[in-house]
């Protein structure tokens, strides 16, 4: 009986043995690891590839936790056609195994900035110490007010109208206006010479101020709710010059002021 005892603590420690082995084993496998190397290589390509004229990248190494503290960066000079290259140095003492870290970059060409459509994880996690990123053109913000610009052309529909007539001593005007939330948003005007031939201009508003005049076949101009001139263009080329801008900023708060007055009166009736 004492040796079947003996035979059983003996098995024991055999397994407890075998079972330690395999828990080293599998800590082993688990732990967090960095990949080698003291610089991360990459490619920067552009989803929809146009000609860079004088652009800066950004690019940082940043754990997605705390991103607005960069591990490294660097600011890299490019121009002409991608793709773009970068060598990116850093600190191996300040990645963390257990910490995830991702390769933010932005391009800045003029007021054009791009972006990357996906994140480029690097480092830790099975990542390495290259990656390839794709940017993604921003909108500008003359293309974002465009925008705005065509949405309010689809809603005039929908909106209050007034309109009116007038003369001068050269042409006859009609015009009418559109009102949203009690404030003119608006405006068309069409002006038929007395000596033949006939103008279109459009005028659109953003809290009361001027935000576009199109001129139908002509110039186009824009601005910000600060007044900053946002787009200038003329059909077939060219642009505005500032006299003619002025001029037509001032009208377009004339007839603005017109409809506006039309309309409050039509409510007192």
């Amino acid at each position: 009986m004492r040796i079947h005892w003996i035979a059983a603590i003996a098995a024991l420690f055999m397994l407890g043995g075998c079972n330690s082995g395999n828990d080293a084993a599998t800590q082993q496998q688990v732990t967090p690891a960095i990949a080698e190397g003291t610089a991360i290589t990459g490619t920067i390509t552009l989803r929809e590839p146009i000609e860079v004229a004088a652009g800066v990248l950004d690019v940082k190494l940043v754990d997605v936790a705390t991103p607005e503290l960069p591990v490294a960066e660097k600011k890299i000079d490019v121009k002409g056609m991608p793709p773009y290259t970068f060598t990116l140095d850093f600190d191996r003492t300040r990645i963390a195994p257990a910490r995830t870290y991702v390769i933010n970059a932005l391009l800045k060409d003029g007021e054009r900035r791009f972006l990357p459509s996906l994140n480029a994880p690097v480092l830790t996690h099975g990542a390495g110490i290259s990656t390839e990123i794709v940017l993604v053109a921003e909108p500008t913000a003359a293309e974002r007010a465009k925008e705005d610009y065509k949405k309010l052309q689809g809603q005039i529909g929908g909106m209050r109208k007034v309109e009116g007539t007038y003369t001068t001593d050269t042409a006859s005007i009609g015009w009418d206006a559109f009102v949203r939330d009690g404030a003119v948003a608006y405006v068309r005007v069409n002006t038929v010479f007395d000596e033949g031939g006939r103008k279109t201009v459009h005028y659109a508003f953003r809290d009361g101020k001027p935000f576009a005049v199109e001129e139908r076949r002509g110039a186009s101009v824009g601005w910000d709710q600060n007044g900053k001139l946002l787009w200038n263009e003329k059909s077939g080329g060219g642009s505005v010059d500032e006299a003619d801008i002025e001029a037509m900023r001032a009208e377009a708060e004339r007839v603005r002021s017109m409809a506006q007055e039309k309309f409050d009166a039509s409510r007192k009736k």
